[in-house]
């Protein structure tokens, strides 16, 4: 019963860090992606 709880304990927190980590992260938007171009063609 300790394992098992343990063990939901520790898969909730993996999940907690990678939801945190993506939240996080530097994603680029549309309009970064869109000035970049327009950039590049001028």
């Amino acid at each position: 019963m300790r394992r098992t709880l343990l063990t939901l304990l520790g898969a909730i927190a993996a999940f907690g860090v990678l939801t945190a980590s993506y939240a996080t992260a530097d994603l680029p938007s549309k309009a970064q992606e869109a000035g970049i171009q327009t950039g590049v063609s001028d």
